[in-house]
């Protein structure tokens, strides 16, 4: 392990969607399973506190009725739940703090990534099945006040992880290596689509381009480039102002957590690790998130972790 990075939690299954839980505990979703690792299997949503490297707990499996579940992103909503996509279940599922799961919202292809805005729209991607000959994807926002699903986006070669702030919605295409960004307007509106960035793409490596991203409070883009074993530091305007080289070739999402919010959590698939660093900046606080919320319906959460078995 680079001295700069610390390993956080390994033998995690294709781990994404790492996420500031309660008390500063970093949840992930675990994909897929691994045949050389029976103890982790896919759809697991598992915690670990960097304060205590490799206490991994499991908290809940995603599969049920019958379906496999693939979760790729968390994110906690309004209501004090844990929010999972689930491209198994071709939806949002939602989680309360015993671990019970409902359907909140169904998507035409499988969920990826998701975000809440203020108001508590919930945006989300919706690549499964898309690809760079098939570009079947879409982006699509759950309005809070009336439940309706609007389609924000369609004809995208694979939608990946998606940032909404107060100014803009910006999400990633990883077919393609683009980043796409709507400007938010003053009458609850949204801009057309605009490129915001291009990640330069490696000869002879297949499946590479961004996947999921955090921003930080200067408006700073940080963005896993899969396949290319980096997280690329993007400017408000999109230019690359930096490159943060991981211990993996293939990130798949980040968030920042840590007592001043300025470490950074990596996740990475091709090593079945959670990694972090400490970064110049601290990371744009997260919406509903209950290391920095006083809610107490996040209360239970630390009950659920606390009291789920070690792997």
């Amino acid at each position: 392990m680079n001295p700069v990075w610390s390993l956080i939690a390994s033998g995690v299954s294709a781990p994404e969607g790492p996420t500031l839980g309660p008390d500063g505990w970093i949840l992930n979703v675990c994909s897929f399973s691994r045949p050389d690792n029976p103890s982790v299997v896919g759809g697991d949503i598992v915690a670990t506190h960097p304060d205590r490297p490799g206490d991994t707990r499991r908290l809940f499996n995603t599969s049920a009725a019958g379906v496999d579940g693939i979760p790729a992103a968390l994110a906690f909503g309004p209501d004090g739940t844990l929010y999972v996509t689930d491209e198994g279940h071709r939806a949002i599922l939602r989680a309360s703090h015993e671990g019970d799961l409902a359907v909140h919202v169904r998507s035409p292809n499988g969920p990826n990534d998701l975000s809440f805005d203020r108001e508590g729209n919930l945006w989300f991607t919706d690549p499964w099945g898309s690809s760079a000959s098939q570009a079947v994807g879409g982006v699509y926002v759950l309005r809070a006040a009336t439940s309706v699903l609007d389609r924000v986006a369609h004809g995208l070669a694979f939608p990946n992880g998606i940032v909404a702030t107060d100014e803009q919605v910006v999400y990633a295409e990883t077919r393609t290596s683009r980043l796409w960004r709507h400007r938010r307007l003053g009458d609850g509106g949204l801009g057309d689509a605009e490129l915001f960035a291009e990640l330069p793409h490696q000869d002879g490596v297949d499946v590479q381009g961004p996947d999921g991203m955090c921003p930080d409070v200067h408006g700073n883009l940080y963005v896993a480039h899969f396949g290319a074993g980096c997280v690329r530091v993007l400017s408000p305007d999109g230019s690359e102002s930096g490159v943060i080289d991981v211990p993996g070739r293939d990130p798949t999402n980040v968030c920042f957590g840590g007592p001043d919010m300025a470490t950074l959590f990596v996740t990475l698939d091709d090593t079945d690790q959670v990694v972090a660093r400490a970064v110049p900046h601290a990371g744009q606080p997260v919406r509903f998130c209950p290391s920095i919320s006083t809610a107490a319906a996040f209360a239970g959460w630390i009950d659920l972790i606390e009291h789920s078995p070690t792997l």
